[in-house]
């Protein structure tokens, strides 16, 4: 197993920092292993009208379909949580965000409120479901800014390759536009919620005829939800650091 030497490191918090500085929370750094996920199912508390299905997740915001119907209550923010794994299974969980597990490449969403003023780790762990056949892992996580209303984008994570899954290539790549795009610590700076410390992982992959495909991928990052609200669009040049 070819084994990642790489330590990338990424401006997340609207300050620059460097490979000479390892344990500082602004980077993104590789490490060599990650445990399986187990099989996906729901478990998680959901908020807002678009998680009374019953079934465990929530109907996804189509374009044009901001606003909430029923909004957080004073003192927390909405997120909505995006995501699928094209050839595996999902998960991102928290000891106090909580749990969200999915499986295949149908794209399932969840809303859930939480409170303003508090800070999150988040993990992110994807597996193939058949070995050498690889994953394509996907999560979108935005925040709801009612006075648009509007949609803030906070994090990404996404690993798809040149044949449509996971291999070394692919994050590399979503690594650079993470660095590229971030500022303040989030991919729109007119939202609130900050992340930090953002790393991923990976047990390997198989050969090169397969593709170089990573058998799993693990990203991990704390998320802060500040207290202020939001005032911007998506996109306002007041958000952006002078």
């Amino acid at each position: 197993m070819r084994e990642a030497k790489a330590l990338l490191c990424v401006v997340l918090a609207g300050c620059a920092s460097s490979s000479a500085a390892p344990h500082d929370p602004s980077e993104m750094t590789v490490v060599r292993h990650v445990d399986r996920v187990a099989q996906p199912h729901a478990n998680v508390k959901l908020a807002g009208s678009r998680c009374k299905a019953g079934d465990g997740a929530c109907s996804c915001r189509q374009p044009g379909d901001d606003v909430e119907k029923e909004p957080p209550e004073e003192g927390n923010k909405r997120f909505e949580l995006r995501m699928s794994a094209d050839g595996g299974s999902i998960t991102v969980a928290s000891p106090s965000f909580g749990r969200f597990e999915s499986a295949g490449p149908l794209e399932v969403c969840f809303y859930v409120d939480v409170p303003a003023g508090t800070r999150h780790d988040l993990e992110v762990m994807s597996a193939a479901t058949r070995a050498g056949q690889g994953v394509a892992p996907r999560v979108r996580l935005a925040e709801y800014g009612p006075k648009g209303p509007w949609w803030y984008d906070i994090a990404t994570v996404e690993c798809i390759g040149p044949q449509g899954r996971c291999n070394r290539e692919a994050v590399d790549s979503w690594a650079a536009r993470t660095a590229m795009q971030r500022k303040r610590g989030r991919l729109e700076p007119c939202g609130s919620a900050v992340v930090t410390n953002l790393k991923w992982q990976t047990s390997g992959g198989v050969g090169d005829r397969d593709g170089g495909f990573y058998r799993d991928l693990g990203v991990t990052f704390g998320f802060e939800v500040k207290k202020f609200p939001t005032q911007f669009a998506p996109g306002s040049t007041e958000c952006v650091p002078k």
